[in-house]
């Protein structure tokens, strides 16, 4: 994996030559996005980015999650706890994870692909130079057979925090048609599309059937970036192998961390239809 670069260089004083920091206008990006990309992506909502990750780091990107995954059940077992009722884990009727929603806090080696240069200076080209800052952090396995999800926005589950909010997906594996590749849809400028103030609202099917379909079919270590209010869906996966995406969401620093906040609101979410004798049964490891 390549090193982290810091995000503003430091200079040197006039005075003793030693480094001081003279703030973002000696930021220096390393992988910013062309001026094409830059425009396709204001233009369409979204933007896929050939081998930003290599295949041998992609290996130890799926290896680290398999431990994660390892550790984390044993230490259910450990604790003779259910791992159903582990918030941190989506399980399919199997037992088998079908995504991880966070889990950055758990693994310290995929920490450092948040902050990964080559997407953060992607990010800052979008954002006029500034940061993204980390929203919400997950990687959907989505085994075979299993489902995928209807058209959306994003922002429809995360209405009240800023506007700025972008996904940045990485892919794990080979991203096919036929494993359930994420689909964009034109219409990225029509603005938020879903009902405000429900979680339930959903978008026009008549507006669906109207809009051309974008798949996304992406190799190994390739990204895709899209905006909170690109719709988007994704079919089940209807091959024989996992389909496994790391999705990192992000804001301009400039409108603040709303990571903590997130996963309050995220965990009530999950809990707030069960009745109080259900949600007992609920933690988090």
């Amino acid at each position: 994996m390549m090193p982290i670069q810091p995000t503003i260089e430091p200079q040197r004083s006039p005075i003793d030559g030693s480094p001081h920091w003279t703030g973002p206008q000696q930021r220096r990006l390393t992988h910013p996005l062309t001026k094409t990309e830059l425009q396709a992506y204001q233009q369409d909502g979204f933007l896929l980015i050939r081998s930003v990750f290599s295949p041998s780091e992609v290996d130890i990107f799926l290896r680290e999650a398999d431990r994660m995954v390892d550790y984390t059940f044993q230490t259910c077992l450990n604790l003779n706890l259910d791992a159903n009722y582990n918030l941190r884990f989506e399980l399919l009727p199997n037992g088998q994870p079908w995504k991880i929603d966070p889990f950055i806090s758990a693994s310290l080696l995929l920490a450092t692909v948040v902050a990964d240069r080559r997407l953060m200076d992607r990010l800052s080209s979008i954002y006029d130079g500034d940061e993204g800052v980390l929203f919400k952090d997950k990687p959907i396995f989505k085994p075979a057979d299993s489902h995928g999800n209807g058209v959306h926005q994003d922002y429809n589950w995360w209405q009240g925090f800023p506007k700025s909010l972008l996904t940045v997906a990485v892919a794990l594996d080979q991203i096919s048609r036929e494993n359930g590749c994420t689909e964009f849809r034109t219409g990225y400028q029509q603005g938020f599309m879903h009902q405000s103030n429900t979680f339930d609202g959903q978008i026009n099917p008549d507006w669906i059937a109207k809009q051309q379909h974008i798949y996304a079919e992406m190799k190994v270590g390739d990204i895709a970036i899209f905006s909170c209010f690109t719709p988007h869906a994704a079919a089940a996966n209807k091959s024989g192998q996992l389909r496994r995406v790391m999705f990192l969401s992000y804001n301009n620093s400039q409108d603040g961390e709303h990571h903590t906040a997130h996963y309050s609101h995220f965990r009530w979410y999950r809990a707030r239809n069960m009745s109080s004798s259900e949600r007992a049964k609920y933690y988090f490891i």
